[in-house]
């Protein structure tokens, strides 16, 4: 149930047993006072029962006085996307003369003890929240700004790599992602995306590989899937990936088995990050317009302080940037 009334130090020490004074102790880790390790514990479990937000956070909130921004993270892997989209909040944010504080978030209990540090005025959210966390956030006045990492309309991406590989006479298609939980909000839609529009053109249905590792992927478990797919009656001649990264191992792997790529195998991946100009061949990759998106995140957050109309819909926008891995420009890599 969401507390209509916000709990006060005096709650915590009621529920705990003590006194005010030795929840303060507590909440701010003396060590000096002689507190034991059972009456610490007794303290720590009614602020979380409670749901209590030590009183320097919460009067910056009562007296409307915060200028931060959080903005929680998950533990995705680091990209050039989420690089660029944490550098365009950071300078919307700071035109509205306010500050951008990105925080990683790692399991369901930190926010409560972030808030006890931090007093923002709004939480942007790349991450899904737990009942409890959204219920705290409630429960002290800030508002919450539920971000689509993937972006809506993500499924676009995978329809541009069918759409750009099709473009080029590929029919028998591949497809490489990643099987970790975390990656599943951009890899879900992106699969999705490219099955339906192979299908929607009438191609066979596509070899589909969901390997584990994230930005530890295995090249040897990339290659023997390659190896398989080669092995077929029909083999694949052309792979859209997850992402870069993906596409990079799947480079490495075209060439230790002596693969040439484009000739013998067409690569596509997403993100253009900083190394997609740098491997052999060039990898042509599709780029996110992640500042368009960064922009309507922050005209939601504006909203939701009260200072703008709600935006219209977003969708995800995609363009191919074109290079060796699938035009062929006359030279193949061994």
């Amino acid at each position: 149930m969401v507390k209509t009334t916000r709990t006060t130090s005096a709650d915590i020490a009621r529920a705990a047993g003590v006194s005010r004074a030795t929840v303060s102790y507590v909440l701010n880790g003396r060590t000096d006072q002689g507190i034991s390790e059972a009456t610490r514990q007794r303290v720590l479990e009614a602020v979380e029962q409670l749901g209590y937000v030590p009183h320097a956070a919460s009067r910056a909130l009562q007296a409307g006085e915060s200028r931060m921004v959080l903005l929680v993270r998950s533990a995705v892997p680091w990209s050039t996307n989420l690089t660029d989209t944490e550098d365009e909040l950071t300078r919307l944010v700071a035109e509205s003369g306010r500050s951008l504080v990105v925080w990683r978030r790692h399991g369901p209990g930190d926010l409560h003890s972030t808030l006890t540090n931090l007093g923002p005025c709004v939480v942007v959210s790349m991450t899904e929240l737990s009942r409890a966390e959204t219920d705290l956030l409630d429960s002290v006045g800030v508002p919450l700004v539920a971000m689509d990492i993937a972006a809506p309309g993500g499924d676009i991406v995978g329809r541009v790599q069918a759409d750009h590989l099709m473009r080029h006479g590929h029919e028998r298609l591949g497809y490489l992602t990643t099987s970790d939980d975390d990656l599943q909000p951009f890899a879900g839609p992106r699969l999705t995306g490219f099955l339906e529009t192979c299908a929607e053109h009438g191609l066979s249905e596509p070899r589909v590989a969901a390997l584990p590792g994230g930005l530890h992927l295995s090249i040897p478990a990339v290659k023997a899937q390659l190896e398989a797919w080669q092995a077929e009656p029909e083999p694949v001649t052309a792979v859209a990936c997850f992402n870069d990264y993906h596409a990079a191992a799947l480079l490495v792997a075209a060439m230790e088995l002596g693969i040439w790529v484009p000739s013998d195998l067409a690569v596509i991946g997403v993100d253009d990050d900083i190394f997609a100009p740098l491997t052999f061949p060039a990898l042509t990759t599709l780029r996110l317009d992640v500042t368009s998106y960064s922009r309507h995140v922050w005209e939601t957050t504006r909203h939701a302080l009260g200072e703008g109309p709600e935006p219209d819909p977003y969708s995800l926008a995609a363009t191919v940037v074109e290079r060796a891995s699938v035009e062929n420009p006359g030279v193949a890599a061994r």
